[in-house]
């Protein structure tokens, strides 16, 4: 009688077992590896600034072009036009914003 009791309780956890396997294809961590690696999202606000150059770094427009320039002598308002590369700093952050683009 035991035999049976033991039996029976070895199938239902295999039963259980096949359960949560069949379960865990479909949701939870296990899912991710079956599915793959899940996709990195672009900040677009910083996508529509900064844009990758050929050396690995990135470059914007300059600020403070838009209005109030009258305080501003006409060769630092020149020299505004010039990009603005990014640091070593700003680097590892926009790294990790604009994933894709490189």
């Amino acid at each position: 009688m035991s035999n049976g009791i033991l039996g029976s309780l070895r199938t239902a956890s295999q039963v259980l077992a096949a359960a949560s396997f069949s379960h865990s294809v479909f949701s939870g961590p296990q899912a991710q590896a079956v599915r793959g690696m899940a996709k990195l999202k672009t900040h677009k606000g910083t996508a529509k600034r900064w844009k990758a150059i050929a050396n690995g770094l990135y470059q914007r427009r300059q600020t403070g072009l838009r209005h109030l320039n009258r305080r501003l002598t006409p060769d630092s308002r020149r020299s505004k036009h010039s990009p603005v590369v990014c640091t070593d700093g700003q680097k590892r952050h926009l790294d990790r914003l604009l994933p894709y683009s490189k």
